[in-house]
């Protein structure tokens, strides 16, 4: 019995997506955390190295929230966990301007 119709879905999508590339070639999934980008991140740690691509994964800790260190070092766990590597969390400074411009969106 095959994986489930949803996760089947995500793996055919990232298949056709990285059908170009040259064995090799490092394909990096960027990831929140959240559910959705979890799964594309499941999805190409299963489907790169069965088309011969190393598979890696960046989180970026955008500082907004009181604990998101923690968060992205706990979502690069998780990340590392699905075999991808390498795995790297950015940090950024988001500035919001003096009229609000800016910010989080």
């Amino acid at each position: 019995m095959g994986p489930a119709p949803a996760v089947a879905s995500v793996r055919n999508a990232v298949r056709a997506c990285l059908a170009d590339l040259a064995p090799g070639d490092l394909v990096l999934a960027a990831c929140s955390g959240g559910a959705d980008s979890l799964a594309l991140a499941a999805a190409v740690a299963f489907v790169a190295p069965r088309a011969g691509l190393r598979a890696g994964a960046v989180t970026v800790d955008h500082g907004l929230q009181e604990g998101s260190a923690a968060h992205a070092a706990s979502v690069a766990a998780v990340l590392a966990g699905l075999g991808l590597d390498p795995v790297r969390t950015a940090s950024v400074s988001v500035e919001v301007g003096a009229n609000g411009a800016g910010g989080p969106e």
